[in-house]
């Protein structure tokens, strides 16, 4: 019975101590106080599986925020000389080893965390030292591919993400608008791979021609709705149009240019126009 993820078991019989269930094989003890109400001797229950303080295998029926080999923010709930334990969903919390922290980890402090299984000991541990498991660059990945992206750390410039719980990419300035928290997920797309060196920057918008060709009606309206001109143009700084649309500087002049061509919009230096 592997230990740190999820399993369909049969409950085999009662005790004193709770319930017990089976694979065929192994027996687990899943907790008085965990026994959901209404569950019998033969039913089967999806329970998590794990070692308690003293090193037995039990089963839980809570579900913990993440599971080994996934990423999460966690917040830390005591600290001792050993390491710091963190809130992870679970009656007893997570342990993260002096070595394995990044940066000293502070009581009631949120930190991004990767959680693993100790090789030597068997239980379930973390480690906010995450770069070890992501790689900077990657052939599987192409150009306009959907992918899943949480918010890792964010500089001055731009925001370090996790691309599908694998890869190192950064989220710039300009393609976001709203507020990004450490921990969150988002779907993305990969924007840019660049030749030299494989690293990959990506996008909250959808990527391509035909994606940016989706904005134009939510341009005309704009138009319409300001009487038909716009103070803004392909001359604009990128801030001001990401202000207006949340679109990239780039995204938008593909866009108007776009409109241009069908003849539905004047370009100057200062505003765009639409053609009566």
């Amino acid at each position: 019975m592997r230990l740190g993820e999820y399993h369909e078991l049969r409950a085999v019989r009662e005790g004193p101590p709770g319930l017990f269930l089976s694979d065929g094989q192994t027996d687990v003890l899943l907790p008085k106080a965990q026994v959901p109400p209404r569950i019998y001797v033969g039913d089967v229950l999806r329970v998590f599986v794990m070692k308690d303080s003293e090193d037995r295998i039990i089963a839980t029926s809570k579900t913990p925020y993440a599971i080994p080999g996934e990423f999460a923010r966690l917040t830390v709930v005591s600290v001792s000389e050993i390491g710091a334990f963190l809130d992870w969903g679970l009656d007893k919390d997570l342990f993260c080893p002096i070595k394995e922290q990044m940066m000293r980890m502070r009581s009631g402090q949120d930190y991004l965390v990767r959680i693993y299984i100790d090789e030597v000991s068997e239980r379930i541990a973390c480690t906010s030292k995450i770069n070890r498991y992501l790689r900077a660059t990657s052939e599987d990945l192409e150009v306009g591919q959907a992918v899943q992206l949480m918010i890792a750390d964010r500089t001055e410039d731009f925001i370090r993400v996790i691309i599908n719980g694998q890869f190192k990419g950064s989220l710039f300035a300009d393609e976001w608008i709203d507020r990004l928290n450490m921990g969150e997920t988002r779907q993305g797309y990969i924007k840019r791979i660049r030749p030299e060196d494989g690293r990959i920057a990506v996008s909250l918008r959808p990527q391509g021609f035909s994606a940016v060709l989706g904005e134009r009606d939510r341009i005309l309206a704009a138009l319409k709705d300001a009487g038909g001109t716009l103070p803004v143009s392909d001359k604009s700084s990128p801030e001001e149009i990401q202000r207006r649309f949340g679109l990239s500087k780039g995204a938008f002049k593909k866009l108007i240019g776009a409109l241009y061509r069908e003849e539905m919009i004047e370009i100057s230096d200062h505003w765009i126009k639409l053609k009566s």
